[in-house]
């Protein structure tokens, strides 16, 4: 009767630490992504690999600061940041920044569509849209709302617009509206 139950309790051992160690080849994937589009990631407790794995995630994220610090080179904002509110209580708000330490700050707040994101995803969808964006110093107010909300694909019924912008030679331009 005792070997039975000590060949179960091994048994029941050998498949815990099996199934615990197939996870280790999984962690270099991306994290799990929802139906709206945001990143999920599970973490779990901490061990060496786990400190090592976050050490090459930091490094990851250098390369995607180098790679956006290049492309906002080519813009003409060094700062831009938008916030829309509507009606219903929905708002779109979107931001891509320089820091003073050179680093990129991007994040994208979105109730119309459901997508809240930051880092180089949020840059990535936001790059080609500030990109578009032909406001300058002397722009009107109108001519900015108009082209700022079809660029972005935003709706026009809008209760607040705020648009902020910093331009690379440190000059601000605010855009403000109200229904």
């Amino acid at each position: 009767m005792k070997k039975i139950g000590m060949s179960l309790l091994v048994l029941l051992l050998s498949l815990t630490l099996i199934a615990c160690n197939e996870n280790k080849g999984n962690q270099n994937q991306e994290p799990a992504v929802t139906e709206n589009g945001t990143s999920v990631k599970n973490e779990g407790n901490s061990s060496n690999d786990d400190q090592e794995d976050s050490t090459e995630v930091g490094q990851d994220n250098v390369s995607n600061q180098d790679d956006m610090q290049t492309q906002m080179k080519e813009l003409e904002y060094a700062e831009f940041e938008l916030e829309v509110e509507y009606a219903d209580g929905t708002e779109y708000e979107a931001e891509i920044e320089k820091r003073k330490d050179g680093t990129i700050k991007a994040e994208i707040e979105d109730s119309l569509n459901f997508v809240d994101i930051n880092g180089a995803e949020a840059f990535n969808k936001l790059y080609p849209l500030v990109k578009q964006l032909g406001i300058t110093q002397q722009t009107t107010k109108d001519k900015a709302i108009s082209q700022t909300l079809s660029i972005f694909n935003l709706p026009t019924d809008y209760t607040k617009f705020e648009l902020e912008l910093r331009f690379n030679d440190g000059t601000k331009l605010e855009f403000e509206d109200k229904k």
